[in-house]
């Protein structure tokens, strides 16, 4: 009996151990799985994080290479070319700079040495020409003239010379500039402008050269570096070249423009002015509240009537106006030999008042006065615009030509006939006319005044023109700035006794 409980004992516990074990299996079969299942999981996140890290990184070099193509196709030239990159000075310590000059081989600037061997610039004509040399300056960098033709002042012209060639080619003197600038012109100008915040463009209507170009208040490049804290701190902005970068409204200037879009449109030029002119229930008055009574272009071009040309702008509309400030370039670039800005005129943001005042100069266009001496030289030559340009040839040291300017039209603005039409409505302005002190005894002058107000309760008064009328040598283009009076009081005197003293003191070409 106890034998036989016994062996059910020994079943039982067999049978026990049996079950645990077989727990025990499935608990470790378990840890196993999951051990299994944890270390797959774990090599699929190292693998997820080291195909991150890896796209991660192809990414970052990939940008990297984008960026130095980028950097390399549209950034080194002009980083290279920055006034403010002191490498360039490396190579120019070891370059005799050219020298630039006027038409006639007057020397504007040239290199010399100091004690120690360092070069320096040196300007003949100081504050007379720096609207054009500009400055050459280690500290400040460069304008004008010397930042524009830099490589050819240095000789460094062929930027893909390899570098081999560049240690065999000796190159240790630049080439010299001559200008299509009249140094005598450039001195008469400057004079005149002495006295006034402003600009001056004279110029050769017939083939687009420059003659002189003057902004005032200037400096003299060759203490450039002593006065530079004086010259920033001046208000009037001598360190700004007004002819190319100096944007204004063109005032009655601008109706030479409007003018010759009414030639061509064929309207009515019968006008009744009373000296208001109501435009979206904007009242347009005439300067100084004048009154014309009956007009047609003629006379309202000579008098200057802003009502008159507002009502016909109009008439006209925008489309019209727009086909013709096109042709003039506005709106559009060109080249020229300094930094400058281009006229704008935005007739998208232009309402019926806004183009009413685009009519007679006001409203939201800017030009600078080396385009409305353009706009002058087009009809004073027969309709057609010039490419305007100030470097006339290009020399090596031994005195061999590298470079010649072409006369090139720049746009075919008009026929002949209407600019010659314009030209006797210029001439009856000086004769008759708002710009009748502009008059010069035996020299016919066409011009044309013009006057706009400003915010601060000062005028920019204007005067554009060109002589002798019928056969043109030179056209010009004057702004005053905060002047005291108008352009047919303030500018027309100036414009007369420079051209005056032109045509009896300079021999033109």
């Amino acid at each position: 009996m106890s034998e036989n409980n016994n062996r059910k004992a020994n079943k039982k516990r067999t049978s026990n151990e049996s079950f645990l074990d077989k727990i025990k299996r499935k608990e470790e079969d378990q840890r196993l799985k999951n051990s299994r299942e944890l270390k797959v999981l774990s090599k699929s996140t190292l693998n997820k994080r080291l195909l991150f890290v890896m796209i991660f990184f192809v990414l970052l070099f990939m940008g990297l290479a984008l960026y130095l193509v980028y950097f390399q196709l549209f950034k080194a030239k002009s980083i290279a070319s920055n006034d403010n990159n002191r490498r360039n000075w490396i190579n120019e310590d070891t370059i005799a700079r050219g020298k630039i000059l006027d038409r006639n081989d007057n020397v504007l600037a040239y290199s010399d040495y100091d004690q120690n061997g360092n070069q320096y610039r040196h300007y003949n004509y100081g504050k007379a020409s720096s609207t054009v040399t500009g400055y050459n300056s280690k500290t400040y960098g460069k304008t004008g003239i010397e930042k524009t033709f830099n490589k050819w002042l240095l000789n460094l012209k062929d930027e893909n010379m390899s570098n081999f060639r560049k240690m065999v080619v000796t190159n240790d003197v630049g080439n010299d500039l001559h200008l299509t600038i009249d140094q005598n012109i450039q001195n008469l100008t400057y004079n005149y402008m002495s006295d006034h915040v402003g600009a001056a463009v004279v110029m050769n209507p017939k083939t687009g050269e420059i003659l002189a170009m003057v902004s005032n208040p200037t400096f003299d490049p060759n203490n450039i570096d002593a006065n530079w804290d004086n010259l920033i701190a001046n208000n009037n902005g001598p360190l700004v070249n007004r002819t190319t970068t100096g944007l204004y409204r063109p005032g009655s200037t601008f109706k030479i423009v409007t003018a010759n879009a009414m030639l061509e449109s064929n309207i009515d030029e019968n006008y009744e002015d009373t000296g208001s002119e109501l435009i979206q229930n904007f009242e347009i008055k005439n300067f100084d509240g004048l009154t014309f009574g009956n007009l047609d272009l003629r006379k309202a071009f000579m008098y200057s009537s802003n009502t008159y040309f507002a009502a016909k702008t109009n008439e006209m509309g925008k489309e019209t106006l727009a086909n013709m400030t096109d042709r003039y370039m506005f709106n559009k670039t060109y080249p020229f030999d300094l930094e400058k800005y281009d006229s704008i005129i935005p007739y998208k943001e232009l309402n019926q008042v806004d183009l009413a005042m685009t009519g007679f100069g006001y409203g939201k266009s800017q030009v600078t006065p080396l385009h409305m001496a353009m706009v002058t030289s087009t009809v004073a030559n027969g309709g057609v615009m010039m490419q305007p340009r100030l470097v006339k040839t290009i020399t090596d040291k031994e005195g061999k030509e590298l470079y010649e300017a072409k006369e090139e039209k720049l746009s075919i603005v008009t026929s002949q006939r209407r600019a010659n039409n314009i030209r006797d409505m210029m001439v009856d302005v000086v004769n008759e006319g708002t710009g009748k002190a502009a008059y010069i005894d035996g020299i016919q002058v066409a011009g044309k005044t013009g006057t706009t107000d400003k915010s601060n309760g000062f005028i920019d008064a204007w005067f554009v023109g060109f002589a002798p009328a019928y056969d043109p040598q030179i056209a010009i283009a004057i702004v005053v700035e905060d002047a005291a009076d108008t352009g047919g009081v303030t500018v027309a005197p100036i414009a007369r006794n420079l051209m005056r003293d032109i045509f009896n003191q300079v021999r033109l070409d």
